[in-house]
C-alpha cells in the first residue's frame, strides 16, 4: 500500500511541476526528480557504430532499483504536458539512454517490481517511448532527437538479436541465460510497438513506412524461432536460480492475462502497427483516436479527403509494400501449425493477427486497388467466414463482416454475393448476438448500396425464418441459378442451391437464430435510415407477435420498441396497439413472460423518445389512455363478475406504471406549465383510476408498485390545475372518471380507506359522496408520496379546487394536508437522506412562505398552518438564507402592494416580484385584504423568527446582517422596505434562551434590546466587506480611468490626491460629453474621493469640487442621492472641509437654474389640452404613466437637494455666519427662480417646500436686519403667489399619497405664514405692507386646499364644507378678496386674471374686467384674459383695447375658431388676431377642428376664413382632404342632395379655389384618393337594388365589387389619415342589418406610425435612447375595419366623437385613470361617411343573443371566475371605462343607449356607439329614459354589486374627479358645440349650448360639484326607466337587453 502511495505521490509531484509555466526546468520538481535517477552517461543520440552499442548493454545490466523506476514513469507520465521547449529538450536528454537500454535493462530484486504491469521491462519500453514520441510530436526542436534515437534503438536491437541468433548455434551451456537475453529484446519490441503504435503519427508517411520495414525485417524468421524457443527454455528450466524463477514467474503471469509470451505476441504487436500505419494514410488522426478504422470507412466521416496534398502520402509503391506485407502475414498463418492444435490464448492471438492483416489488407484496397487485389482479400473473407472456429472469437469475426461489407464499396460486384451470405451466416452460425448486430450492421451497410428493393427482399427472406414450420425451404422471390452461393463458404453445411434460402440445420436452437434474425431486422432497418423500410419491419415484427414461442416473443416485441422511435407515426400507434392487445392477452393468459417483454419494450420508448419526437405526443397519450381506459367497460350487474373485471383492470393498470414512471423521470418537464391542459387533465384522470383500482399504499397491490408511483408523484402536477382557482363549477362534480366502480360496498371501502389515512375526520369522510371520496384519496396518494420524495407544498394547492373551500371536503382536505406534512416531517426530523437536509426543508418553507400571500384567502389559511408546523418540527429551516430572506422579501412586497393602494389607487399591480430569494407573489386588487394578509404575515413572521432566534441568536442575527448589507436602491418605496425594517427589529430583541439579558430587570423604566450589538457587527461587516484588497491606490485610481498604467514608483499621498483628480476630471468630461458611464463606476469613485477627504489633512479643493460637481452633472435622483450621502458622511467625518462643500453645492445649485435643469426646466409644462394634439385613439394610460415618470424624474434631483439643505440648515442653524449667508444667497436665487418657472401639477410639492424653507429660514434667522428679513419676506410671498398664475389644477395620477403630503405641506406653509405675519406687517415710508400680499397668499392657499381635499375625498363629504361659495348672496370670502384683486394684479396681471376663475364671484369679476379694460397692455401675455374682455360677445366697452389684440398672447385652436361668429361682428382686430392664433398653432393641432373652421365660413365676410383653409391647405394635403369632405357633407341639408344648404356656394368657391391652387403632385394625389374612396363608397349605392335580397347575395356582390378596386401609392382612408392603405380582405365585405338603406363593411391592411404619445412627451424625452428608437423602422401594419354608409347623417356621430376626444384630452391632462375610445367618423357627403370598427369589441346586444346570462356572467365565462387575476384586470377596466362614459354620457345627453350601441372589448372596457341621439332630441321623442345615464344592475354586478364594493367605490371616485377635471373647460367645450348650432343637425335646439353648460353646474364649488355627481350616480341606479328603454328595444327593434 505505502509503495502504491509512494508512486501516486511521485507522478502527482510531477505532474504539478508541468502546470506551472513560469518556473524554470532548473528549479522544478522536474529536475529534482531527474537528478534523483542515478545520471547515465552516454551520448545524446546513439551513433550507429557498434562500439556505442556495446558499451550501453553495460550499463543496462546495472540493475534498476523500483524507486528509480517509479521515478522515471512518474517523469515519462508528465511528458504531454511539458509547455516549455527546453523542458522537453531536457526531459527528451534524460530519457534516451532509459530507451536505448531498455532491451537490455535488469532490475534489481524487489517483490514490488511484481506488482508492474504486465513486467517491468514491457512497461519501460513502453512508457519510454511513448514520453519520447509525445515529447517529439508536441516540440518541433526535440523531433528530430527523437526520431533519431527510436532508429538507434531499433539498429541495437537488430544487432543484439544478430548476436543472439548467433549464440543459438552453438550448443550453449548457457541456454537459460541465452533465453532471458532473448525474451527481455523481445518483451521491450513489445513494449516498443505497443507505444510506436499508439502514436503512429509522430511518423510522416515515409518514416511510418521505414519503420515498418525495419520492424519487419527485425522480425526475421530465425529471430522468431529464437523467441519460441527462449520463452519454451525458460518455461522448462528446473534452475533455482532467483533471476530465473523471477523470469518464469513473469512467462506464466503473461499466460494469465490472455497474453502468452511468443513469436505470435510480437506478430500481433506488429501487424497492429500496420494497421496503424496503413489507417493513417486512409483516416484523420483525430478521427482515428475516438474510433476504429472500419468503422470510420463505414461512417465516412474523418476520412482523408482524396486529391488533397496529404493523402498524396498514399503513393501505390509504398501501398504495394504495405499490402505485400499483409499478404506475407497471411501466407505465414495459413502455412503454420493448425489452428486447432494451439492453446486458446495463442489461437486468440492468431486470430487477431489475422484480423489485422485483413484490415490492412483492406487498406491497402481502399487507397489503391490496383496495389492490393480485391479478389485476394475476397477470397480470404469468404474462407474466414466459413470457419466456424475462427467466427467464434470477436475480433477476428467483426473485422471479417466489417472487412466484407466495406470491400463491397471498392469493388461493388461483390455486394449482391455478400448480401447473400451475411444473412446465412446470421442464421446458420448461431452467432452471439454482439457478433449478430456486427453482421446486421455490414449486411445494412452492403445493402446500402443496393436497391430499394434488394433490402426489402432481404428482410422478408430474413422475416421467413421467424414463421412457424420454417425447416422447409423458403425462397426470397429472386429464384433461379443466379442466386447460387459459393458451396465451399458453407462447406460441409446444408444448402439448396437454385435459391437463397435461410434453413435452420439442426444443430441450432432455433429461438437463438430466431432472436438473431429479430436483431438482424432491426439493425438493418435502422441503418436504412428510410422511415418506409423502418415502417415495413416494423409491421412485420408486430405482425409476428404472439405466433411464436413466448421467448421469441419477447425478443420481437423489445426488438420492435427499438425500431418504433424512428418509424412512422402510424405503424408506431398500430405497434403500441399491438402492445396493448398482446398485454391484455398475456393478463388473461398469465404469460409472465410476454408481460415481463411488453414492458422492457415500452421502458425502452418511454427511456428513449425525445420530448421533440412526434412521437412523443402519441405515446404519452397511450400511457396515460391506457390507464384511464381501463375499467370503462359496461357496468356488470353480477357483482363479482364485476370485482374480477376490477382486478383484471388493475393487472393492466400495473403494466402501465413503471413505463409511465420512467418516462416522466427522463421528461420531468412533460407536464409543466408550457403543457397543454388536455395532457394535465388525462393524467389527473389516470390518477383518478389508479386510486379506483386499489393502488393505495395501504393495498399489496399498492406496495408492490410503490416506487413507480413515486417517481410518478414527483413529476405530477397536483391534481388541480393551477387555474382552478379562476373557475366556478367544480371539477370534481364534473369528472365521470371519479364515478368509475361505484357500489355501496366500494363506496364504503373507499371511505374506510380514506379514513385510515385521515382518522381525525372520519365523520366528515361518512358524508362525502364517492366521488369526493376518491379525489381525496387520489390527492392523498400523490402528495404523500411526493411529500416522501421531500416536496410537501403542492398539497397547498388543492385549496384553488372552489368546492375545497368550505364544508365536509374542506375540512377533510385539511386533515389531508396535516398527513401529508405528518409524513414529510417525520422524514425530515429523523433525516432520512439529504433530500430532508435543513437546506431542502428552507426551500419548501420559502415555498410556503409565499402561499401565505396567496390571493385566495383559503389557501392562505393552509400555507400559514403549514408553516407553523414547519417552524415549529424543524425551526432550524428559518436559519437558512433562502427561508430567512424570503419571508423578508415577501413582507418588503406585501407592504408596497399595500402602499399602491396610496401611491397608484385605480392601477393594481398583481404581481410582485423580488430577485432577491427568487421570490414572485400574484396579489388580489383588493386592498383591504392585501392589508389583512400583511398584518397576518408579520404578526406570524414575529412569532417564527423569535423560535428561530432563540435557538441560534448568532447565526439568524448574521443572516439578518447580510440581508441588510445587499441592497438595491431601487427597491423599496421611497427610502422605506418593512422588510429590512423587520430585519433590524428582530435583530434586535433579546432571545429568550439567553438566561443573563432575559433575567435582567428594566432600569429607570427604559426598554432595552440588543441594537447596539447588531449594529456594531453590522458596521464592521461592511467594513472588511468593502475593504480594498490592493494597497496600491495609483493603480486603483488610474484603473477607473480604463488606463493600464503601471505604477512605477511608491504612493505619497500627493500623488494619490493628483490621481483621483485625474480619474475623477476624466469621470467629468464622459459624463459632460454624454459618454455612457455607470452609476457603478461612479459610484465606486466618489466612495473613494470622499474617503481620501475623510482622512485627508489637506485643502483638497479639487476633489471637494469634483464630489459636488460629478452628481450634478449626472443630475438624476439615483446621483444626487448618492452625492448627499457622501457630501454627508465626509461633513461629519472632517467638519474642515464642510464651507468648502457647502460652497460648492450652492455654487452647483445655481448653475442648475441657470441651465434651466429639473424644477425650473422649461420642458416641464402642463399645458391647457386645447393647446395639443387631440387624438382619435383609445386612452393611453401606459403613456400617461411614462409622462408622469418622466417628470418625476426630472424634478427628483433638486427635491432631494432641498431636503438635504433644509435639514443641513436646521443642524447648523447658530453656527457660522457664512454657512448662514449660503442659506439665504441660496434662496435668494431660487425664489427668483421659482417664481417664473412653468407650473405643473407634480411640481407643487417641490415648490411649496421652497416655500416652506424659506419661511423657516425667515423665521429663525437672527442675524438679518429689517430690510433683508422685508426683502426675503417679499421674495417668499411673490414665489408662492407665483403658484397661481396659471389656471387652477388638479393632481397629476392617482398618488393619493402624494395630494395628502401636498395638503399637509399647504397647511405647513400657512402656520409658517402665521408665525411670520409681524414681519413686514406696517408700512413704514416708501416701504409698502406686505400684509394684502400675504392675506391674498393665504386666501388662495386655502382654495388650494380645499380643492386638493375634494380631489382626495371626492365621495366622502365628511370634511368640513368649504367656505367658497358660488352665487347667492355675498359670501364673507367675496369680501375678503375682492379688495386684494388690485394687490393681485400688482404682483402679476396673470395671477389676477386667474382670480376670476378661482373665485368666481360678480363683483372679483367685475375688479379683474376693469383692471384688463384700463391697462391692456399688462395683461398682453395672457391668453385666458381675453375672454374676460369679450365674452361671447363683443361688448361696447370694448374699442381701442382691440390694438393690443395685434401682439397678443394666442388662444387656443377653438376660442380663435369662435371668434369669427357673428356675435363678434366681424370685428377686423378680432379677426386677424383669431387668424394669428390659429396660425400660432401646428396644423396637427388645428386638424381637430376641421368640422368647426368649415362652419365659419358661414359668417367669413371678410374673407379671413377662406384665406387661412387656402393657406393651410397648400401645405397639409391631408388637411385639405379633410376640408373637401367637410364642405361636401355640410353643402345639402337632407341626406339626398335635394336641399342645398344656405352655405353651399361659399363651399363651392372654396373648393373650387383649394383645387386650383394645387400643385401637380398635389393634385394627382387629390385625385388617387378620391377616385379610391368613391370606388369604396359607391358599392353602397350599388347594394341598393339588392336591398330585399337575402344576405349571402349582398355579401357576394359587395366581394365582386371589391375586387375591382385597384389600390394606388399613398391611398388613405378619410377616418384614418395617419395610414396608408397597402391592401384589402377582398373576402371582408359584409352588409349591415338597415331597413333602407345598404350600409357595408370591409377590411382594410394600413400601414401608419406608431404612435399614441402626445407632444409633451416628446419634449420631456431628453434621453439618448430616443434617438436610437427613432431610427429603427417606426412602423406597424394593422387591419382595419370600416363601415361605409350611405342616406345616413354621420355629422352627429362626429360632433359626438370630437367631444368625446375632448374629453379624453382632459382626462389625460390630469392623468386621470379613465378610459375612452373616440373611433373616428368622417363625413365625406351628404348622408354619407366612413366609420371606424371597434377592434376585438362584441355589442353588449350579441351576448344577449349569445345566451349569456347577464353581463357578470360573461364576465366569469370570458375571464374566470372573481379570485382571478384576469376578471379583477377586466372589472378595473370596466369600472374605468364606465366612469368616463357616464359622465361623458351625462353631459352631452346621449339617448337611446340601448345594448346594441353598448361595445365590451376584449379587455373588458364598456364602449359606446352611435350617437344619433344626443343633446336634447331622444328617439321618436320618447321621454323616458328619465337617467342621467345607464347605470343597470348587470353593470353594478360587474362593479362588486354594492356601494360598499371597492370598484363600486372606485366608479364613483372616478365619475366625480372625470366630472371635476371637466367643468374647467366648460367654456371650451361649449365652443365646440356653439360652432356647430347652425348646422342645421337635428340635435340642436336654441337652448342647447345654454343646457350643455348648465350640466356642469358652475354656481356650485368643487365639494358641492361632487355631491351633485355622486347623487347622478344614485340617481342612475335608482332609475328604472333605462330598463324600461331595453324593453321597448325589444319589443321594436328585436334588440334583447
Amino acid at each position: 500500500m505505502a509503495r502504491d502511495l509512494r508512486r501516486q505521490a511521485l507522478q502527482r509531484l510531477a505532474a504539478l511541476a508541468t502546470t506551472s509555466s513560469t518556473t524554470s526546468f532548473d528549479k522544478s520538481d522536474l529536475e529534482r526528480l531527474c537528478r534523483a535517477t542515478p545520471g547515465r552517461q552516454g551520448p545524446g543520440s546513439a551513433s550507429n557504430g557498434h562500439n556505442a552499442s556495446l558499451s550501453r548493454t553495460e550499463v543496462g545490466r546495472v540493475p534498476m532499483t523500483i524507486r528509480e523506476y517509479e521515478i522515471l514513469l512518474a517523469l515519462c507520465k508528465t511528458a504531454p504536458s511539458l509547455q516549455t521547449p527546453q523542458s522537453a529538450q531536457k526531459l527528451s536528454r534524460h530519457l534516451v539512454p532509459y530507451l536505448m537500454d531498455a532491451h537490455v535493462q535488469a532490475f534489481a530484486s524487489s517483490p514490488f517490481f511484481r506488482r508492474i504491469e504486465p513486467s517491468p521491462t514491457e512497461s519501460l519500453s513502453f512508457y519510454v517511448t511513448a514520453a519520447l514520441l509525445s515529447l517529439g510530436a508536441h516540440h518541433a526542436d526535440v523531433r528530430q532527437t527523437v526520431s533519431d534515437n527510436i532508429s538507434a534503438f531499433l539498429h541495437a536491437c537488430a544487432h543484439a538479436t544478430e548476436s543472439v541468433s548467433r549464440a543459438d548455434d552453438d550448443d550453449d551451456p548457457g541456454a537459460v541465460e541465452d533465453a532471458t537475453r532473448t525474451a527481455t529484446i523481445a518483451i521491450a519490441l513489445l513494449g516498443f510497438l505497443d507505444a510506436a503504435c499508439a502514436q503512429a503519427d509522430f511518423w510522416k508517411s515515409g518514416g511510418r513506412l521505414g519503420l515498418v520495414m525495419r520492424v519487419r525485417d527485425l522480425l526475421s524468421q530465425t529471430f522468431l524461432v529464437a523467441v519460441e524457443t527462449a520463452f519454451s527454455t525458460i518455461r522448462n528450466a528446473h534452475s533455482h536460480d532467483r533471476h530465473i524463477k523471477e523470469w518464469k514467474r513473469w512467462v506464466r503471469h503473461y499466460d494469465e492475462i490472455g497474453r502468452p509470451l511468443g513469436a505470435m505476441l510480437l506478430q500481433r504487436s506488429f501487424m497492429r502497427l500496420l494497421v496503424a500505419a496503413t489507417s493513417l494514410l486512409v483516416a484523420e488522426e483525430d478521427a482515428l483516436r475516438e474510433s476504429h478504422v472500419l468503422d470510420i470507412i463505414m461512417s465516412g466521416s474523418g476520412l482523408r479527403r482524396p486529391l488533397t496534398a496529404r493523402s498524396a502520402e498514399a503513393d501505390s509503391r509504398s501501398v504495394e509494400l504495405y499490402a505485400t506485407v499483409a499478404i506475407d502475414q497471411m501466407n505465414d498463418l495459413e502455412s503454420s501449425a493448425d489452428f486447432d492444435s494451439l492453446s486458446p490464448a495463442k489461437q486468440k492471438l492468431a486470430f487477431s493477427v489475422k484480423a489485422c492483416a485483413l484490415i490492412s489488407y483492406l487498406n491497402a484496397c481502399t487507397l489503391n486497388d490496383d496495389a492490393a487485389d480485391a479478389e485476394v482479400l475476397m477470397a480470404w473473407l469468404e474462407d474466414a467466414l466459413g470457419d466456424a472456429v475462427g467466427m467464434a472469437d470477436d475480433e477476428l469475426a467483426a473485422a471479417v463482416l466489417k472487412s466484407m461489407a466495406l470491400l463491397c464499396r471498392v469493388s461493388p460486384s461483390y455486394a449482391i454475393n455478400v448480401s447473400r451470405l451475411l444473412p446465412r451466416f446470421i442464421v446458420q452460425s448461431g452467432a452471439k448476438s454482439q457478433m449478430v448486430a456486427v453482421a446486421s450492421k455490414s449486411l445494412a451497410f452492403v445493402l446500402q448500396m443496393l436497391s430499394k428493393d434488394a433490402v426489402i427482399t432481404t428482410l422478408y427472406t430474413l422475416g421467413n425464418v421467424l414463421s412457424p414450420g420454417n425447416d422447409r425451404p423458403l425462397t426470397n422471390g429472386t429464384g433461379g441459378a443466379d442466386g447460387h452461393a459459393p458451396s465451399h463458404v458453407y462447406g460441409g453445411r446444408h444448402s439448396t442451391g437454385s435459391s437463397i434460402s435461410l434453413p435452420m440445420s439442426g444443430e441450432e436452437d432455433p429461438s437463438i437464430v430466431q432472436g438473431n434474425v429479430v436483431q438482424a431486422i432491426c439493425e438493418i432497418a435502422s441503418a436504412s435510415r428510410d422511415e418506409k423500410i423502418t415502417g415495413l419491419a416494423q409491421s412485420m415484427l408486430a405482425q409476428k407477435i404472439v405466433r411464436l414461442s413466448s421467448p421469441l416473443d419477447g425478443r420481437i416485441i423489445t426488438g420492435a420498441a427499438a425500431l418504433a422511435l424512428s418509424g412512422g407515426q402510424s405503424e408506431f400507434r398500430y405497434l403500441l396497439k399491438r402492445y396493448a392487445a398482446v398485454a391484455h392477452d398475456a393478463v388473461m393468459e398469465n404469460r409472465d413472460g410476454i408481460l415481463q417483454a411488453v414492458m422492457k419494450a415500452r421502458n425502452h420508448i418511454s427511456a428513449n423518445i425525445q420530448r421533440d419526437s412526434p412521437l412523443f405526443d402519441i405515446y404519452l397519450e397511450n400511457l396515460l389512455d391506457g390507464i384511464i381506459s381501463q375499467g370503462d367497460a359496461h357496468a356488470s350487474q353480477n357483482h363479482h363478475a364485476k370485482e374480477s373485471d376490477v382486478e383484471l383492470a388493475a393487472r393492466e393498470i400495473a403494466q402501465l406504471l413503471p413505463p409511465l414512471a420512467v418516462f416522466m423521470s427522463v421528461n420531468p418537464l412533460a407536464f409543466d406549465e408550457s403543457s397543454d391542459d388536455d395532457t394535465r387533465s388525462m393524467l389527473r384522470d389516470a390518477w383518478f383510476n389508479i386510486v379506483v383500482h386499489g393502488f393505495t399504499p395501504s393495498t399489496d397491490r399498492g406496495k408492490q408498485y410503490l416506487k413507480h408511483l413515486r417517481i410518478m408523484a414527483i413529476h405530477s402536477p397536483p391534481l388541480v390545475s393551477e387555474n382552478r382557482g379562476e373557475q366556478d363549477e367544480s371539477d370534481i362534480d364534473l369528472n365521470p372518471i371519479l364515478r368509475r366502480g361505484e357500489s355501496s360496498e366500494r363506496e364504503s371501502l373507499q371511505k374506510k380507506l380514506l379514513a385510515e389515512l385521515v382518522p381525525t375526520r372520519s365523520s366528515e369522510i361518512r358524508g362525502l359522496s364517492y366521488r369526493k371520496t376518491i379525489f381525496l384519496q387520489a390527492a392523498c396518494l400523490v402528495e404523500s408520496l411526493r411529500a416522501d420524495a421531500g416536496d410537501c407544498t403542492q398539497a397547498l394547492s388543492y385549496f384553488l379546487e372552489p368546492s375545497m373551500r368550505r364544508g365536509e371536503v374542506s375540512r377533510t382536505m385539511d386533515a389531508v394536508m396535516h398527513a401529508v406534512m405528518d409524513r414529510y416531517l417525520y422524514k425530515a426530523v429523523n433525516a432520512a437522506n439529504p433530500t430532508f437536509s435543513a437546506q431542502y426543508a428552507a426551500a419548501q418553507l420559502a415555498k410556503i412562505f409565499c402561499s401565505c400571500c396567496h390571493r385566495i384567502d383559503r389557501v392562505q389559511q393552509a400555507a400559514f398552518g403549514c408553516a407553523d408546523r414547519l417552524v415549529e418540527s424543524i425551526p432550524s429551516a428559518l436559519c437558512q438564507r433562502s427561508s430567512l430572506f424570503t419571508l423578508l422579501e415577501l413582507l418588503s412586497l406585501m407592504w408596497s402592494s399595500c402602499l399602491e393602494a396610496e401611491t397608484d389607487r385605480y392601477e393594481p399591480r398583481t404581481t410582485f416580484k423580488s430577485s432577491r430569494g427568487d421570490v414572485v407573489v400574484e396579489l388580489s386588487d383588493d386592498y383591504q385584504f392585501r392589508q389583512l394578509t400583511l398584518e397576518n404575515l408579520h404578526k406570524k413572521a414575529k412569532a417564527w423568527l423569535a423560535r428561530a432566534i432563540n435557538i441560534a441568536p448568532a447565526d439568524v442575527k448574521g443572516l439578518l446582517q447580510t440581508y441588510l448589507s445587499e441592497f438595491d436602491e431601487e427597491s423599496g418605496s421611497g427610502h422605506m422596505s418593512l422588510g429590512r425594517s423587520f430585519a433590524v427589529e428582530v435583530g434586535s430583541t433579546i432571545p429568550s434562551t439567553d438566561q443573563m439579558l432575559s433575567s435582567l430587570d428594566m432600569l429607570g423604566g427604559c426598554p432595552i434590546n440588543t441594537a447596539s450589538d447588531f449594529m456594531a457587527q453590522y458596521t464592521t461587516r461592511q467594513e472588511y466587506r468593502y475593504s480594498e484588497a490592493l494597497p496600491d491606490q495609483s493603480r486603483e485610481w488610474l484603473s477607473f480611468m480604463r488606463i493600464d498604467h503601471r505604477a512605477s514608483f511608491l504612493t505619497s499621498p500627493d500623488s494619490e490626491s493628483a490621481d483621483a483628480i485625474t480619474a475623477l476630471s476624466h469621470i467629468e468630461k464622459r459624463i459632460l460629453s454624454r459618454k455612457s458611464t455607470s452609476l457603478t463606476d461612479v459610484r465606486e469613485i466618489l466612495r473613494r474621493a470622499a474617503a481620501l477627504l475623510c482622512r485627508s489633512e489637506q485643502d483638497e479643493c479639487s476633489i471637494i469640487h469634483y464630489l459636488v460637481s460629478i452628481p450634478f452633472a449626472m443630475f438624476t435622483k439615483q446621483s444626487i442621492k448618492l452625492g448627499i450621502s457622501l457630501w454627508l458622511g465626509v461633513i461629519n467625518e472632517n467638519p474642515r472641509m464642510e464651507p468648502r462643500l457647502l460652497a460648492e453645492i450652492a455654487q452647483r445649485w445655481e448653475f442648475s437654474i441657470q441651465k434651466r435643469q429639473g424644477l425650473f426646466s422649461p420642458s416641464i409644462t402642463s399645458p391647457d389640452p386645447f393647446f395639443l394634439r387631440q387624438e382619435f385613439a383609445p386612452s393611453d394610460n401606459a403613456a400617461l404613466a411614462k409622462r408622469k415618470q418622466l417628470v418625476h424624474n426630472l424634478l427628483s434631483p433638486h427635491s432631494r437637494l432641498l431636503q438635504f439643505l433644509s435639514s443641513h440648515y436646521n443642524a447648523t442653524r447658530l453656527g457660522s455666519p457664512d454657512t448662514h449667508h449660503f442659506f439665504l444667497r441660496l434662496l435668494d436665487v431660487t425664489l427668483e427662480a421659482v417664481k417664473n418657472s412653468t407650473p405643473h401639477p407634480m411640481a407643487r410639492e417641490i415648490r411649496f417646500q421652497v416655500i416652506l424653507f424659506g419661511l423657516k429660514v425667515l423665521n429663525t434667522s437672527t442675524t438679518m436686519g429689517a430690510v433683508s428679513q422685508y426683502r426675503l419676506k417679499d421674495q417668499i410671498l411673490s414665489a408662492g403667489l407665483g403658484w397661481f398664475n396659471a389656471a387652477p389644477r388638479w393632481s397629476f395620477g392617482s398618488n393619493i399619497l402624494q395630494l395628502k403630503t401636498e395638503i399637509r405641506l399647504v397647511e405647513d406653509v400657512m402656520a409658517a405664514l402665521g408665525v411670520t405675519t409681524n414681519i413686514g406687517a406696517q408700512s413704514v415710508g416708501p416701504i409698502k405692507s406686505l400684509a394684502p400680499k400675504e392675506k391674498l397668499l393665504v386666501l388662495l392657499l386655502e382654495s388650494e386646499h380645499s380643492r386638493l381635499h375634494v380631489w382626495v375625498c371626492p365621495v366622502d363629504g365628511s370634511r368640513p364644507q368649504s367656505t367658497f361659495h358660488h352665487g347667492g348672496k355675498e359670501s364673507p370670502i367675496e369680501a375678503a378678496i375682492q379688495p386684494l384683486v388690485r394687490t393681485a394684479w400688482a404682483e402679476s396681471p396673470s395671477l389676477a386674471v386667474h382670480l376670476a376663475s378661482r373665485f368666481p364671484y360678480p363683483r372679483v369679476q367685475k375688479e379683474v374686467r376693469w383692471l384688463v379694460l384700463n391697462f391692456p397692455a399688462k395683461a398682453a401675455e395672457e391668453p385666458d384674459a381675453i375672454p374676460i374682455l369679450i365674452d361671447g360677445t363683443l361688448p361696447d366697452d370694448v374699442s381701442f383695447q382691440l390694438k393690443y389684440l395685434l401682439f397678443w398672447a394666442p388662444v387656443n385652436p377653438i376660442t380663435a375658431v369662435s371668434l369669427f361668429l357673428p356675435a363678434y361682428r366681424n370685428h377686423p382686430y378680432l379677426i386677424q388676431y383669431a387668424m394669428r392664433a390659429l396660425e400660432s398653432h401646428s396644423v396637427d393641432v388645428t386638424f381637430f377642428y376641421v368640422p368647426q373652421i368649415v362652419q365659419t365660413l358661414r359668417y367669413d365676410a371678410l374673407g379671413y376664413a377662406e384665406r387661412y383653409i387656402l393657406e393651410t391647405a397648400q401645405f397639409s394635403q391631408l388637411f385639405a382632404h379633410q376640408i373637401i369632405w367637410n364642405m361636401k357633407a355640410n353643402a345639402y341639408k337632407d341626406d339626398d342632395s335635394q336641399i342645398p344648404d344656405a352655405i353651399k356656394p361659399t363651399l363651392d368657391k372654396v373648393m373650387g379655389h383649394m383645387i386650383d391652387s394645387f400643385s401637380d403632385v398635389d393634385r394627382d394625389f387629390f385625385e388617387r384618393e378620391f377616385t379610391f374612396f368613391d370606388e369604396v363608397t359607391n358599392i353602397s349605392g350599388k347594394l341598393k337594388p339588392l336591398i330585399k335580397r337575402s344576405k349571402p347575395e349582398k355579401k357576394q356582390k359587395i366581394e365582386e365589387e371589391l375586387r375591382k378596386i385597384q389600390v394606388e401609392v399613398g391611398v388613405y382612408l378619410p377616418s384614418n389619415p395617419d395610414g396608408v392603405v397597402i391592401g384589402i380582405d377582398r373576402k371582408s365585405g359584409k352588409p349591415l342589418q338597415s331597413h333602407a338603406k345598404a350600409p357595408y363593411m370591409a377590411t382594410f391592411r394600413i400601414k401608419k406610425n406608431k404612435g399614441g404619445v402626445e407632444e409633451t412627451e416628446e419634449l420631456l424625452e431628453e434621453d439618448a435612447k430616443s434617438n436610437k428608437t427613432a431610427a429603427q423602422a417606426n412602423t406597424i401594419e394593422v387591419w382595419q375595419s370600416a363601415i361605409f354608409k350611405v342616406g345616413d347623417d354621420c355629422r352627429q356621430d362626429v360632433l359626438a366623437l370630437q367631444m368625446i376626444a375632448a374629453f379624453r384630452g382632459i382626462f389625460h391632462s390630469v392623468g386621470l385613470d379613465v378610459f375612452v375610445f373616440p373611433y373616428r367618423v368622417t363625413a365625406t357627403a351628404p348622408g354619407c361617411g366612413v366609420i371606424d370598427v371597434l377592434p376585438n369589441s362584441i355589442s353588449r346586444d350579441m351576448l344577449g343573443r349569445e345566451a349569456v346570462n347577464g353581463l357578470y356572467d360573461y364576465f366569469v365565462s370570458k375571464y374566470g371566475n372573481e379570485d382571478s387575476l384576469r376578471f379583477q384586470q377586466a372589472r378595473n377596466n370596466f369600472v374605468k371605462s364606465m366612469a368616463a362614459y357616464s359622465v361623458i354620457s351625462f353631459l352631452l345627453q346621449f339617448k337611446d343607449r340601448h345594448n346594441g350601441n353598448i361595445m365590451i372589448d376584449d379587455a373588458g372596457h364598456i364602449l359606446h356607439i352611435d350617437f344619433g341621439f344626443c343633446f336634447d332630441i331622444a328617439p321618436g321623442g320618447i321621454k323616458f329614459e328619465r337617467a342621467p345615464f345607464k347605470l343597470t344592475s348587470e353593470m353594478m354586478a360587474v362593479m362588486g354589486g354594492g356601494p360598499d364594493h371597492q370598484s363600486f367605490k372606485w366608479f364613483e371616485e372616478l365619475c366625480v374627479k372625470a366630472f371635476l377635471a371637466s367643468r374647467q373647460y366648460t367654456e371650451k367645450l361649449s365652443q365646440i358645440v356653439l360652432l356647430m348650432m347652425d348646422s342645421g343637425l337635428p340635435c340642436f335646439k336654441p337652448e342647447s349650448v345654454k343646457h350643455f353648460k348648465e350640466r356642469f353646474v358652475l354656481e356650485k364649488n368643487e365639494r358641492e360639484a361632487a355631491e351633485f355627481m355622486k347623487g347622478l350616480i344614485k340617481r342612475s341606479y335608482g332609475s328604472y326607466s333605462t330598463g324600461i328603454y331595453d324593453q321597448f328595444q325589444l319589443l321594436t327593434n328585436g334588440i334583447p337587453y
